[in-house]
């Protein structure tokens, strides 16, 4: 196995290559994470921040005030907001320390990493749960009675929770800042590894966050639009939900897909011989890249309910008007609205 030594200025990685013939020392460009961290994480970290936490907040008023929660897809979409929520609050933390070197203790470093994780980890699992009850519904003769009840979204919601929180246990309880220069720091740019020297963690937390964050995920999703697509009569239009739930399960996927994949190849570049100097320069440095575009997808989930949801946009405008005093809507009104969302009035409670 090669054997790496840091100089001391840190600027340079000493490759010692495992033939002694040779005897050849080749000096390696070592990628700096902090610089585009310093110039770029702060001010993209608040704008994602507030952008987010104002669409975040309007998607849960509109889904509790308006649209109600009685249909399962309802609830879920509030706990996806939720889960972006958890997201965001790590952000302006993650902006502090890309401007003030990392510094940071690590018991506050360790409630970052956990908002981060479990935000990410709920987002996948309610993004599963959306597009297999989609599947359900759209199979409405098949749909078991419990799948339709509101007890059953806020149970299996709860059990979501519980997964993601059981899921993000070894980065609550292990991890920690590092110690850099006699100080701990805490990076925004770097995977969150407990004991970084051990590589079995790393390679336990990368194959954790690609098998639950990308695989499971995507193989739901394929599987669910490819049967629904074969199935579907030719002509027939896709409902408006189906159309948000597909897109916010897509972006997702688009989003944090490229991440994994980079993270992959950098934790297990050994076994794809990329562990030479220019394929680890490039590998740090489309790790960072992509983590901090996926860290963007936060203020993207409202945008889709702008575009692709009529039933949100009426209340939106009711907000933006300062019209929120209209009487609420009648039940006739309501089943026009669910049936515009595409749900079967059998969903109902």
């Amino acid at each position: 196995m090669d054997n790496y030594t840091s100089a001391p200025e840190d600027d340079y990685d000493v490759l010692i290559e495992d033939d002694l013939n040779s005897g050849e020392l080749e000096l390696c460009d070592h990628y700096d994470t902090k610089i585009l961290e310093a110039r770029v994480v702060p001010q993209l970290s608040t704008t994602v921040f507030l952008v987010g936490l104002l669409g975040s907040l309007l998607v849960m008023l509109i889904l509790v005030k308006h649209k109600g929660l009685k249909h399962t897809e309802n609830i879920y979409l509030l706990n996806l907001a939720i889960s972006n929520l958890c997201f965001l609050l790590a952000l302006p933390f993650w902006a502090y320390t890309a401007t003030h070197g990392g510094v940071l203790d690590t018991p506050f470093c360790k409630i970052l990493v956990v908002l981060y994780s479990i935000g990410l980890y709920s987002e996948a699992f309610f993004n599963v749960l959306l597009t297999v009850q989609r599947y359900l519904v759209f199979f409405s003769v098949s749909v078991p009675l419990i799948t339709r009840t509101t007890r059953w979204g806020i149970i299996s919601s709860g059990l979501a929770w519980v997964l993601a929180t059981l899921v993000i246990v070894p980065e609550s309880v292990f991890d920690k800042a590092r110690m850099e220069s006699q100080t701990y720091r805490c990076f925004f740019s770097r995977p969150h590894f407990l004991l970084v020297e051990e590589r079995n963690w790393k390679h336990f937390l990368t194959l954790k966050m690609n098998i639950l964050g990308l695989l499971f995920p995507l193989c739901v999703f394929v599987f669910c639009y490819v049967r629904m697509s074969r199935i579907r009569r030719s002509g027939e239009r896709r409902s408006g939900l189906s159309k948000l739930v597909f897109a916010i399960m897509a972006v997702f996927l688009l989003m944090w897909g490229p991440y994994n994949i980079a993270l992959f190849l950098s934790t297990f570049k050994e076994y794809f011989s990329l562990h030479d100097c220019k394929n680890n320069y490039h590998l740090d440095r489309s790790v960072q890249i992509l983590r901090i575009v996926a860290a963007t997808h936060c203020c993207v989930n409202p945008l889709l309910h702008v575009f692709l949801d009529p039933t949100f946009r009426r209340p939106l405008r009711r907000l933006c008007c300062g019209c929120d005093d209209s009487p609420p809507q009648s039940s006739e009104e309501s089943t026009r609205d669910a049936s515009r969302e595409g749900l079967d009035l059998s969903t109902k409670v």
